[in-house]
């Protein structure tokens, strides 16, 4: 069991490039909230959802074709769905986990930041490696 978990990081490269595909995300993401803040003069709120999104497809778009190369666009519509739905549930987890190291253990919060950015990120690039991005991935089999 530990053995096939670890094997999923095999692959230094392409762990490389998801933690590059991650930080142009969050790159966009700060970038946008700031620009339509600062020169919009948007409310923060709506700019937080607004650059969430267009931080989400930017992820995606490196995700799929950068980092995962998967170059097939025939099944574009249900990857995005369910990168968007991961990317809700990581959201969620990260809310529980914090909960849980600061309030219940009472952890210092920037450590259970870090350490549950560490284990949203191992879930979501596990999820991502072997469902969403997977080219046998039985969810996503073209239809013949």
């Amino acid at each position: 069991m530990i053995r096939l978990f670890f094997s999923q990081f095999s692959n230094i490269r392409m762990l490389i490039k998801y933690g590059i595909s991650g930080g142009i995300a969050a790159s966009v993401q700060i970038g946008t909230l700031i620009f339509l803040v600062e020169r919009i003069y948007m409310d923060h709120i709506p700019a937080v959802a607004l650059a969430f999104i267009i931080s989400a497809f930017v992820a995606f778009t490196f995700q799929k074709f950068w980092t995962f190369r998967d170059h097939s666009l025939s099944k574009g519509h249900f990857q995005i769905v369910s990168y968007l739905t991961l990317a809700g549930v990581a959201f969620f987890l990260t809310m529980f986990l914090m909960y849980l190291f600061v309030e219940i253990f009472h952890v210092w919060y920037v450590l259970a930041q870090v350490a549950t950015i560490g284990l949203v990120t191992v879930v979501t690039f596990l999820t991502n490696k072997n469902i969403i991005f997977n080219r046998e991935s039985v969810i996503f089999q073209e239809k013949k």
